[in-house]
């Protein structure tokens, strides 16, 4: 348009609001020519036509709405009799709203990148010229490099760092340059699979900010940052955190039958039981360090050896616990294993077995005993665990006299460990006597049970009973033993380390110091008589979902004594962790001749 004033359709013959330019004459005297400038800003109306030859005559070729054709016509060059002065053509409205309309804008923007920040001190926000400084050990690693180190497109070009505003540039690509972890490295807790669907993405940056000064703890993140995934407001503990599982940390069972209760309440109160251990018992029924190791308590509290715990009681009873080996005329467990009979099989198909192996054993001696076990070098090892210090001439002896269906002459009273053959109480027999907690024959015996097969089952059940088996193995290893795969047997030996929880971090050692004194672990730790402790460690077929812990589930309540406002600390990274592990990979950085940074 040529005015701020919207003209009638009459006003002039000249509206033309796509061209670029309009008639400089319209401003000047409201009357516009009827050409028009043209393209590149020139008058267009410095004559009034172009004539046109016919014949030998020029013909004015002025349009109706322009006055129509002169009466002088054209000269007799061609050129038109009516010139004028060129106006100088402007820009029409619309081109002046569009251009105000773009400066418009980029001031709007130049505002936003470098204008006032209400949380800032100066009136210009330093983030737009500089961006802050780095962390210190940031700092130190991009010293080189520079912003390059992790914005890649810094160093590039104009158009390179115009077309970084309208992609991706998130920097977390580099960050797992120099920063390793065990899964992908961009999905939420380093996760490749989770319960339902798959892992967001979630960019380093979204909790790690940097630039924000060389004091800051890049690690530390604010629990906005977890609730934005989470869900739920956790603006302050207990309130915005779920309750823990009713059994937490005890859902799964270890690796041990120890039964508090039963001790705390009775084995060390009951005289009957005390007088074995009395200085330890009067001690360990009050004061849960009497077992456990807090001097090296981390996430859980170890109990101490078996040496300074548990032989002062148990010992005598794990060396009266023989194992019974062969009898001339009834299947033992051992016998059952080695012949590949069960437990219940036909007696008299049991004779002959028996029978043929005395007259084995009074030629062969020990070889007729470790052929049973196997052919092979595997089997070769397990017979040599099996019989370690079993004497070829006892082996021979026992079986010349039972061949001749004669009897052995009586045992000791109280045989020393070892191997040993004659006649008890309960009937003739070869037998171990255990050396003490965790001898290695009754354990090869045991080990072999529990890998043996289907035929195994009642003898296995045999040498795990706690008050028959051999050793008395059965009272603390008999659930972890059948619950183990035959591969694994192993790990039924040994304490259980705590169940794995890679997001949860707690230590005993900084609460122990804190705890009542009366209460002492139980602050915490609350007994629970009503619980079926026993039963998972007693069942012939244990499973880890029916286990019932013998203390009661600790609730959140318990760590909200202390950590809530105005106490202790009660952040989310107090007690969970994001990352499932992590480690650096920086590797020796060398300089060639130039002073060029190599990898």
């Amino acid at each position: 348009m040529t005015s701020l004033r919207r003209p009638g359709h009459d006003a002039t013959t000249y509206e033309r609001p796509g061209q670029p330019y309009a008639c400089g004459r319209a401003r000047l005297w409201r009357k516009a020519c009827w050409q028009g400038p043209g393209p590149r800003g020139e008058c267009g109306g410095a004559v009034e036509c172009v004539p046109v030859r016919s014949g030998d005559r020029w013909e004015c070729r002025r349009p109706k709405q322009a006055g129509g054709r002169c009466s002088e016509g054209p000269l007799p060059s061609g050129a038109c009799s009516h010139r004028h002065a060129p106006c100088a053509p402007v820009l029409p409205l619309r081109r002046v709203r569009a251009r105000v309309s773009l400066l418009a804008l980029l001031g709007l923007v130049v505002v936003l990148v470098i204008g006032p920040d209400p949380t800032m001190r100066t009136v210009v926000n330093a983030a737009a010229i500089d961006a802050g400084r780095l962390s210190s050990l940031h700092a130190g690693f991009t010293r080189e490099e520079g912003c390059a180190a992790c914005h890649a497109s810094h160093g590039k070009d104009a158009w390179g760092w115009f077309a970084a505003a309208f992609h991706d540039n998130d920097p977390s690509a580099r960050c797992t340059e120099c920063h390793g972890f065990p899964g992908d490295a961009l999905h939420a807790h380093n996760l490749v699979k989770v319960k339902e669907g798959t892992p967001p993405q979630v960019a380093c940056t979204r909790c790690h900010a940097e630039h924000q000064g060389a004091e800051v703890k890049l690690a530390r993140v604010p629990d906005r940052a977890c609730a934005t995934c989470h869900g739920r407001s956790l603006s302050a503990f207990p309130a915005g955190h779920p309750q823990f599982g009713a059994r937490y940390p005890y859902a799964s069972p270890g690796a041990i039958h120890f039964d508090h209760v039963k001790h705390i309440n009775q084995y060390f109160t009951d005289a009957k039981y005390a007088r074995r251990s009395p200085k330890f018992a009067a001690a360990a029924r009050s004061d849960c360090t009497a077992c456990h190791a807090v001097e090296s308590a981390t996430r859980e509290v170890r109990p101490r050896p078996y040496a300074e715990i548990c032989a002062g009681c148990h010992d005598a009873q794990i060396r009266k616990a023989k194992l019974v080996l062969l009898e001339p005329e009834r299947l033992t467990a051992a016998a059952s294993l080695l012949l590949g009979m069960p437990k219940d099989g036909d007696d008299a198909e049991v004779g002959k077995r028996l029978a043929k192996l005395s007259e084995a054993m009074a030629r062969s001696g020990a070889d007729a005993l470790t052929e049973l076990a196997g052919t092979g070098a595997a089997a070769k090892k397990r017979a040599g665990a099996l019989f370690e210090g079993l004497s070829g001439a006892t082996v021979q002896a026992v079986g010349a006299t039972w061949a001749a269906r004669k009897t052995l002459k009586p045992a000791d009273e109280d045989p020393p460990p070892g191997w040993g053959a004659g006649e008890t109480a309960d009937g003739q027999s070869l037998f171990y006597q255990p050396r003490g907690h965790a001898d290695p024959v009754v354990r090869a015996w045991l080990e072999y049970a529990r890998a043996t097969g289907a035929t195994a089952g009642e003898a296995l059940d045999q040498l795990l009973d706690p008050d028959t088996g051999a050793g008395g193995c059965g009272s603390c290893h008999r659930a972890a033993l059948r619950a183990a795969s035959p591969e694994k047997v192993a790990t039924a030996w040994t304490y259980a380390d705590a169940e794995a929880r890679p997001f949860i971090r707690y230590s005993h050692a900084p609460h122990l110091q804190l705890l009542d004194p009366a209460a002492g672990c139980r602050s915490c730790h609350e007994l629970n008589p009503a619980a079926r402790y026993a039963k998972y460690f007693t069942d012939s077929h244990p499973k880890p979902a029916a286990y019932e812990s013998n203390f009661a589930g600790i609730k959140k309540e318990a760590c909200a004594t202390c950590h809530r406002d105005g106490y202790v600390d009660a952040a989310c990274q107090v007690c969970h962790t994001y990352h499932a592990g992590h480690a650096l990979n920086l590797g020796f950085r060398q300089k060639d001749t130039k002073g060029a940074a190599n990898q």
